[in-house]
């Protein structure tokens, strides 16, 4: 949307809610609804709908009805991307935050991209920008299968978990699609993988292609971090460049902000691909060193009396455990949980790994299940969570049926020095 209409496109939409997002639209001069409407479409040329958009949706059925042109806005972005030289970045988890870093990196570089991210990124204060080269940088989305279509000239793959299975149905089905993105990559470009994830790795080394290049932790990475340091600041590291028919390269000291080591291979696998592209170290030194970061991604709200409060988008048990662990490092003091489950069939598809994922939390709240839409599970809800959580990850849990009881709780118990983490993709920022 914000694309489009810097492009001089006039752009209209709508939205369930008035969220941070739709605020930042309004304040361009988009007009957003709030509301679906069959009127809402009226006068349109173009509807454009994501992912999250059913089909028994009233502004779908109504513009079926007008005959108004429907594309989904992986479409969309296919178009936009279709002149452009196109970085895509794909994976399960970590994609905000990489593309994040590549486009400071490009950006730094002073090469102008256009950037489409899935999160806001801090430096720009939102999550796009137009560039007027011919790089363009895309969070694409797998939720829905058509990140397989998008044209990619350089690819980079951050992992691949159990996520949007309610899609694929089975994991096979998730791989094959990875397996498609892959050979999709130009030609002409190349794509980046991390090696850590054994699983991608497998994948990766099956296909027919050796335009590919490893980051990671281990011997079978090209771009390979060593000598890694943490601090209160964030962390410090080496890089170990190993490629065929090139003479062996170390970069030491490489500083970033970030905490915890999936953000570490964030950074890495941004490293990896934009170095690939021709990038400086010099520019991704700096890139990485001045590094902002991207809201909802483990976001220090506020510091009161030395306690800490943090926002954080994590709510698959891969992330929720990885941001823990990063905040572990972080504090020595009560690490209290505060979070909203996402999705009910995505409860039911992880209830065990969920409820194994708080072991670096003291204390953990369970809120009501985010529903997005989803009808109710029978036995998936807070208080069957909490029971779970306090069995599973060994810590005391408690259930709350809304935001304002949890306020009122937290403002008595949180002690000094003690840090609150609240978790979740839903509306839980407006209780943070």
């Amino acid at each position: 949307a914000e694309i489009l209409h810097n492009l001089g496109y006039e752009v209209v939409g709508s939205d369930q809610k008035e969220g941070l997002n739709v605020i930042r639209l309004k304040k361009l001069g988009i007009k957003i609804k709030i509301g679906h409407s069959a009127s809402n479409i009226q006068g349109s040329s173009l509807v454009v709908y994501s992912s999250a958009i059913k089909k028994q949706n009233i502004e779908i059925k109504e513009a079926l009805k007008i005959k108004v042109p429907l594309i989904s806005r992986a479409e969309m972005l296919a178009e936009l991307m279709r002149m452009k030289k196109t970085i895509t970045v794909a994976g399960s988890h970590g994609k905000t935050t990489t593309i994040s870093i590549i486009s400071e990196i490009f950006v730094k570089s002073e090469l102008d991209p256009t950037v489409v991210n899935g999160g806001i990124i801090n430096s720009l204060g939102s999550n796009t920008r137009l560039g007027l080269s011919d790089w363009m940088i895309v969070e694409t989305d797998e939720s829905d299968g058509s990140f397989v279509k998008l044209p990619s000239f350089c690819g980079l793959i951050t992992s691949i978990d159990d996520e949007h299975i309610d899609f694929y149905n089975n994991m096979r089905n998730l791989e094959n699609a990875f397996e498609q993105y892959i050979n999709n990559i130009s030609v002409f470009g190349f794509s980046v993988i991390c090696s850590d994830d054994d699983r991608l790795y497998k994948i990766a080394t099956q296909q027919n292609r050796s335009d590919q290049f490893f980051y990671g932790t281990n011997a079978r990475a090209n771009y390979k971090a060593k000598n890694i340091r943490i601090n209160k600041q964030g962390q410090t590291f080496d890089i170990e460049i190993k490629n065929k028919n090139e003479k062996r390269k170390l970069y030491k000291n490489i500083q970033f902000p970030m905490h915890g080591r999936h953000n570490l291979l964030n950074a890495l696998g941004a490293i990896t691909i934009s170095h690939r592209a021709g990038v400086s170290f010099k520019f991704i030194r700096q890139a990485l060193r001045d590094f902002e970061g991207v809201k909802r991604r483990m976001t220090l709200l506020k510091t009161s009396d030395k306690r800490q409060y943090f926002d954080d988008y994590a709510h698959h048990p891969t992330e929720i455990k990885a941001s823990l662990r990063a905040l572990r490092h972080l504090s020595g003091k009560r690490i209290i949980t505060v979070v909203q489950p996402h999705r009910f069939s995505r409860i039911k598809q992880t209830f065990d790994k969920f409820s194994k994922s708080f072991e670096n939390s003291d204390f953990v709240i369970i809120l009501p299940v985010y529903s997005a839409g989803e009808k109710k599970i029978k036995n998936i809800n807070a208080s069957c969570l909490a029971k779970s959580i306090q069995k599973n990850s060994k810590t005391k849990t408690l259930a709350f049926n809304d935001f304002k009881k949890v306020e009122d709780y937290l403002n008595d118990e949180v002690k000094k020095g003690e840090s609150v983490i609240f978790m979740g993709a839903g509306n839980i920022s407006d209780l943070a």
